[in-house]
């Protein structure tokens, strides 16, 4: 009996050392991490409040993720490195600008902003559950959306976030909730589609907000997305706009952009034109129905 416990644990040390197959990409102390930290029932029980801690992160996300190049221990305490790793790294806590504010690359992402943002958001200032960046963001999946990239999957990625706590996969009470919430709105599951829930309740403006306003001050203006000067335009649409015209030039651009739904096409010249072509297509059918009527009233004239 003694013999079989040593050969289960040789058996599970083989198996830890072999886990990390497929971790390309990552820091060979990222690996040792992963071969643990990649078993989906990795997790423990909090004495205190008996919430159960999940500590998976799924490899195949993280290697895709904007920091799949860091070392574990980068952002987390260097008491990591021991295992098994003492009881104080539970009380780690974790803030993403302690990286992302100081350092001058990071300045266009604006990161200074959005902790301002942030913080007059109502998820902060009338929610009653602690929000962190966290609450939003894994940072073991996180990335950024890049021009080129498929819209659907930018507006899935994102209104995922939202739809992970205010629609809850199987909880039919919060789907309903939501539902009657966006009555107003017509066909909200279609808008939901091709929409993401930030356009409408964060403040209109050149770039998306973190402010996340309450209900009653979310945007109920069709005209803010259905016109010539769309907030899409600047927010959601820079990625599809930007990149129609890097592949097929400006002209494929005006007629066939997306974001504008009331009017044929963003280009005022084209619609110009449209409406010129309208016109005399009326007047030529205009034309041509008088020119029947007067011939056959001459006609009955000369029997």
């Amino acid at each position: 009996m003694k013999n079989f416990k040593y050969v289960k644990i040789i058996a599970f040390l083989i198996l830890l050392t072999n886990f990390h197959t497929g971790f390309a990409n990552t820091t060979e102390k990222t690996e040792n991490c992963l071969r643990c930290h990649s078993m989906e029932t990795l997790a423990y029980r909090d004495k205190n409040t008996g919430e159960v801690i999940n500590l998976y992160v799924n490899a195949q996300q993280y290697k895709q993720s904007n920091h799949k190049n860091l070392e574990c221990t980068t952002c987390h305490a260097a008491e990591h490195n021991e295992y098994p790793h003492p009881a104080s790294v539970k009380q780690e806590q974790l803030y993403c600008l302690d990286c992302h504010k100081e350092d001058s690359k990071f300045i266009p992402y604006r990161f200074t902003e959005i902790e301002q943002d942030f913080n007059h958001s109502v998820h902060v200032t009338e929610s009653p559950y602690k929000f962190s960046c966290f609450s939003c963001h894994n940072p073991h999946q996180f990335k950024i959306s890049q021009v080129g990239e498929d819209l659907s999957k930018i507006i899935g990625y994102d209104n995922g976030i939202c739809l992970n706590c205010h629609a809850a996969t199987g909880q039919s009470k919060s789907s309903a909730t939501l539902l009657k919430s966006h009555q107003w709105l017509p066909n909200p599951s279609l808008h939901w589609k091709h929409v993401r829930c930030v356009e409408c309740h964060t403040p209109a403006g050149e770039h998306f907000s973190h402010k996340i306003l309450p209900s009653e001050k979310s945007v109920k203006n069709c005209v803010e997305c259905h016109s010539k000067e769309a907030t899409l335009l600047t927010r959601l649409y820079k990625y599809r706009s930007q990149e129609d015209l890097q592949e097929t030039g400006w002209l494929n651009q005006a007629v066939f952009n997306r974001a504008y739904i009331v009017g044929m096409s963003r280009n005022e010249t084209i619609d110009l034109w449209s409406l010129i072509i309208l016109g005399f297509t009326i007047l030529g059918l205009l034309a041509h129905g008088l020119g029947r009527f007067f011939t056959n009233k001459i006609r009955s004239n000369k029997k």
